[in-house]
């Protein structure tokens, strides 16, 4: 249903390859997220339409001119030609007074724009603490990532002793297993922390309305 299709549909594998840097800086980020973001965009287009619907009805305000001509040609006989009249018509309308309905709809127009202004304005105050803390979650899913990567290789060089130990009469089946248990663990925390980690770069390209990583990288 997300993507559009019928059936089963296979994800991708994922690469296994560590979260890479950034390929922008936090302040860029932030003027990226202002410039091409989907919601700051959005929130500008509606204050534009607010003030132009403003516009729009101050000129309610304002006179209108009608111009308008005819020509009449007149006789007893089939194409006349007898009598001949032509006449221009300027005709000029102010408004006065309609009920107030004028004014109603004037003031409603000027309170959406100022919401709109302020919806607008509130978003680009709060872009700096949306992209920092989307920028920093990748910074410490990354950081998790490597460390979660040297913890498995920890338990299985663990595993490995323990193994030949157990094989050797060195140790007991309960170390044994323990080892293996923990090495799983491990790699499953890897798996974890790689899930984050394209989660939050996701978020991240979210607010920011563009992908930061080609398709073969770690998005």
């Amino acid at each position: 249903r997300r993507v559009g299709a019928r059936g089963q549909i296979a994800a991708m594998p994922a690469d296994t390859a560590g979260a890479p840097d950034l390929p922008v800086t936090l302040a860029d980020a932030v003027r990226s997220a202002l410039d091409q973001g989907p919601q700051y965009r959005a929130a500008r287009a509606a204050e534009r339409a607010a003030a132009a619907e403003v516009r729009a009805r101050q000129s309610g305000y304002l006179p209108s001119l009608f111009l308008s001509g005819s020509h009449q040609r007149f006789d007893v006989k089939f194409f006349p030609g007898a009598a001949n009249v032509s006449a221009l018509t300027l005709t000029v309308s102010v408004p006065i007074w309609d009920n107030g309905q004028r004014e109603i709809a004037l003031s409603q127009s000027r309170v959406n724009r100022d919401v709109a202004r302020a919806v607008r304005a509130d978003l680009e105050r709060a872009a700096e603490r949306d992209v920092t803390e989307a920028y920093d979650a990748y910074g410490t899913a990354r950081a998790t990532e490597a460390l979660s990567t040297t913890g498995v290789l920890v338990a299985r060089e663990n595993f490995r002793v323990q193994e030949s130990r157990y094989r050797s009469g060195a140790t007991d089946i309960i170390t044994f297993l323990d080892a293996q248990v923990r090495l799983t663990q491990a790699e499953a925390d890897l798996v974890q922390a790689r899930y984050a980690s394209r989660l939050a770069i996701a978020g991240l390209e979210a607010i920011l309305g563009r992908r930061l990583f080609s398709n073969k990288g770690a998005s």
